[in-house]
């Protein structure tokens, strides 16, 4: 049965079934399905000028920034939105291991940014108005400054002798070929390809005003040339390589950018009096079988009538290890983390009343396995904008302090380890050593098509045109 300690949380033998069997599946296959599909990865256009639509990018580029460690799981973040307050907008905010002080600070310089955004008198030093790009600029300036530890983090796994030499293969491959100079399209791509050895010599701890040009080119590699990049490095069924993805995710900062101002612009009265309150992060807990020596077969005999020593052996095998009961033990010592999303949903369950009408959280990650299934599960209905599908073991359902909702989740619980017992004991008889393709835990950001702020075309004059972008120095 289950145990609830003094801190809320939930122990007994039911959650250290449910942890076993979410260890052995995880290392049957981490990967649980297909990513899902969420408006940030639809056409442009689609639903771009719905209200919902530009405040739930608007929470996932919020979310986006929360999240400033180098390690993007330690500090992975959820947001929710609650309109019409009496003290003005909320934002309810989450991460998985705590809000520190000094992080609140620098959120709230940004709201204020945006807050001076949403007015139509917004000037600079010389008393002019100041244009939709240039609140751009002074936004991801301020995003820069805020989110360095993890651009930095990515810089330096962009920045590789290996990666450099890749790019600049390419580079002259391109120059050899005529047709490019006969495409404007293609020679479009090739100027921007032709800056790449600029971004991939870039010291990580460059200055701020440095890198906000090169983000912005870096956001033309999903949203304008993808194509083109695909075509180039993963022709076929081959993966792109890692180093594209990671112009990808610095390129997503420009797009936070863009939809957070666009946002402020065309629904200003969200920023009146806009301010976040924290979710206190639950303590970590430590998760060990101890002197178990036979938990791997005990879990296989509870899942599976088939001849279990045969199973161990075979596990084994796909293991690389002639002691698969070591194996899993050793799997099993986990530190449980209760997820930014879990806070949040047992926040509303412990306070109904400040339940928003917008029921859906920006994620700075896409949504693990476990959160999904336990969310779409639950009666809120709380949704996110995508799940990578990968299943961690060291997920921990949140704290209960009031009896109503211990019984929700112990119930959720309960289902959702009968789930995972039924998808274990089909993969053990169908699936043993066959994995899914990993998935990125992060979305390529929201779509600078629709997150941003002026006309589509702009794409055709000022985006999309090489040399605007790294010239750019808007006075402010």
């Amino acid at each position: 049965m289950n145990k609830i300690q003094q801190n809320g949380a939930i122990t007994g033998d039911t959650h250290k079934r449910f942890v076993k069997v979410a260890t052995l599946l995880s290392l049957i296959d981490p990967v649980r399905g297909e990513p899902t599909v969420h408006s940030l990865d639809m056409h442009p256009h689609e639903n771009a000028r719905k209200m919902e639509s530009l405040q739930k990018k608007f929470l996932d580029s919020f979310a986006l920034i929360c999240s400033t460690s180098a390690k993007s799981g330690e500090t992975a973040s959820a947001v929710c939105m609650k309109q019409g307050h009496p003290t003005g907008t909320v934002l309810r905010h989450a991460r998985n291991l705590g809000v520190p002080q000094q992080l609140l600070l620098l959120l709230n310089e940004v709201l204020d940014e945006l807050s001076a955004a949403s007015s139509t008198r917004l000037l600079t030093r010389n008393d002019t108005v100041l244009s939709t790009q240039q609140k751009e600029h002074r936004l991801l300036l301020k995003i820069v400054n805020l989110t360095r530890l993890r651009i930095e983090s990515i810089l330096q796994r962009l920045c590789t002798p290996r990666n450099q030499q890749c790019s600049k293969k390419v580079i002259d491959n391109l120059r050899e070929d005529n047709v490019v100079s006969e495409d404007p399209e293609k020679a479009g791509f090739a100027t921007w390809m032709q800056r790449l050895p600029v971004l991939m010599s870039l010291e990580p701890n460059a200055e701020s005003d440095v890198l906000v040009p090169h983000i912005q080119w870096a956001s033309r590699a999903k949203w304008v040339y993808s194509e083109h990049l695909e075509a180039l490095f993963c022709p076929g069924e081959e993966e792109l390589p890692d180093w594209i993805f990671q112009i990808y995710k610095l390129g997503r900062y420009f797009a936070a950018a863009k939809a957070m101002i666009k946002l402020a612009i065309k629904q200003p009265f969200l920023f009146s009096s806009i301010h976040i309150e924290v979710i206190n992060a639950p303590d970590q807990e430590r998760f060990t079988l101890r002197n178990d020596l036979t938990a791997l077969k005990t879990v296989l005999q509870k899942l599976t009538d088939v001849d279990h020593e045969k199973l161990m052996s075979q596990l084994g095998q796909i293991w690389l290890t002639e002691d698969p009961e070591l194996q899993f033990r050793q799997a099993c010592r986990l530190t449980l983390t209760v997820h930014a999303e879990m806070q949040i949903l047992s926040f509303y369950d412990h306070h109904p009343e400040l339940t928003p009408r917008l029921a859906f959280m920006g994620t700075s990650k896409k949504t693990c396995f476990l959160c999904h299934r336990f969310m779409s599960r639950h009666p809120l209905q709380m949704s996110t904008s995508a799940s990578h599908q990968k299943l961690y073991p060291s997920w921990m359902p949140a704290p209960c302090f009031k009896s109503d909702v211990r019984k929700r989740h112990k119930t959720l619980l309960w289902e959702l380890s009968r789930y995972l017992e039924a998808t274990t004991a089909r993969d053990l008889e169908t699936r043993l050593g066959i994995r899914r393709r990993k998935n990125l835990d992060s979305t390529a950001g929201p779509s600078l098509t629709t997150s941003g702020s002026i006309a589509s075309d702009w794409w055709n004059s000022e985006l999309a045109n090489p040399d605007n972008i790294l010239d750019l120095n808007p006075s402010v």
